[in-house]
């Protein structure tokens, strides 16, 4: 839970970054435990964090009411995979994880029809396939370019980019 904040600014940014993969497994591999596991952690455990730092993001949006919608006033990003795209599914690998991005997806679309009105923009993003620990070492992306990748979204993210989900550039990415 929040419990307080250096400042009286609220908070300008909230990036959500978890997530969890089985790796391979496709519909029948996927268990019941497994899905509702992913989903907890990479639907409802957003989702949780959202709700508990939106005050702060109110907060923020509401002392750069001056400032015209974007992260430099209040923002919400959701780490999303192209892997959640509905649109570009061809296969089940990962039935679990593909279906919490896309579930993520819907949750962002959600909370972007609401907070705008308080002066929130809210968007998915897929960084990228990157080398992590979920991403694995034949991942072509580095750490360090997926980071200057989504500073140029925060950096140039506006209301027209609400409830989007997007990819480098803020490229639009299918749903």
């Amino acid at each position: 839970a929040v419990v307080s904040t250096q400042s009286t600014g609220g908070l300008n940014l909230l990036i959500n970054n978890a997530a969890i993969m089985k790796h391979g497994k496709g519909v029948l591999g996927c268990s019941d435990q497994e899905l509702t596991d992913t989903l907890q952690v990479n639907v409802v455990g957003q989702h949780i964090v959202t709700n508990s730092f939106y005050p702060l993001l109110k907060q923020a949006a509401e002392c750069n009411s001056h400032i015209p919608i974007s992260c430099a006033r209040a923002a919400i990003f959701n780490i999303s995979s192209e892997l959640g795209s509905i649109q570009n599914t061809s296969n089940s690998f990962t039935t679990a994880y593909r279906v919490s991005k896309a579930a993520l997806n819907m949750l962002t679309k959600c909370q972007a029809s609401e907070f705008i009105k308080d002066g929130i923009v809210s968007l998915s993003i897929h960084p990228g396939w990157v080398r992590t620990d979920l991403g694995g070492p034949r991942a072509p992306l580095s750490t360090e370019d997926s980071v200057d990748d989504i500073a140029y979204m925060i950096e140039n993210c506006t209301e027209k980019h609400n409830g989007m989900y997007v990819r480098k550039g803020l490229v639009a990415e299918p749903y």
